[in-house]
């Protein structure tokens, strides 16, 4: 039960601490780009949002409680992308319109050089895309591999299954740190990222 507790409290505390990209909302000023200190106060923000009792430590119901109301909230946004007149339901035009717009996207996505045609040219700039990507992803992962050692506090540092205000705050500065790959001090748009995979295995917003 210890460690399945445990497997929980693990999984809850991704979702909560998922600060892994430069985020609009951390974005205070709206200059495209996040400094160290938006970064944290984000965190921090999150941190005491799931702080239900206010005791300045996260146990491991307070984090799934904030799991699930990122998920309504993920949840609410995509009822409203599909309810274009806010009207509080979607009718079959408006989800076909949804519909008709991600294959839009979908086709611009294949028109690699916008010429209003998917042809032969198109497939090969795709697949040298593609080639490109997997090789910065295989990079990417092996600088990751070497600096193991080096990605800094674990958030439950000392392993009691609760995560304290100082533990979030030392791990939030140590991801930072990890994000920003460049090392000047902010993080821009994109910065970060992991490569996040969508169900049928392609790259999120790709």
């Amino acid at each position: 039960m210890k460690t399945f507790k445990f497997t929980l409290l693990i999984t809850a505390a991704i979702s909560l601490f998922g600060l892994a990209s430069a985020s609009p909302k951390a974005d205070v000023d709206q200059d495209g780009q996040i400094t160290q200190s938006e970064f944290l106060s984000a965190a921090a923000a999150r941190f005491d949002a799931a702080d239900s009792n206010f005791d300045g430590v996260l146990n491991i119901e307070e984090m799934q409680a904030a799991r699930k109301a990122k998920a309504d909230r993920r949840a609410q946004a995509r009822f409203k992308g599909l309810d274009a007149n806010s009207d509080g339901m979607i009718s079959q035009s408006e989800y076909d319109a949804k519909r008709a717009a991600r294959a839009e996207k979908r086709k611009a996505r294949k028109d690699v050089n916008g010429d209003g045609v998917i042809d032969e040219a198109d497939r090969a700039a795709r697949k040298e895309r593609r080639e490109a990507r997997k090789n910065e992803r295989g990079e990417r992962r092996a600088a990751d591999g070497k600096n193991k050692a080096k990605r800094g506090p674990k958030r439950d540092a000392n392993g009691d299954g609760v995560i304290t205000r100082a533990e979030h705050e030392a791990a939030s500065l140590a991801l930072f740190e990890r994000l920003d790959r460049n090392q000047d001090g902010v993080l821009t748009k994109g910065e970060g990222r992991r490569g996040k995979k969508g169900r049928k295995g392609k790259k999120r917003g790709q």
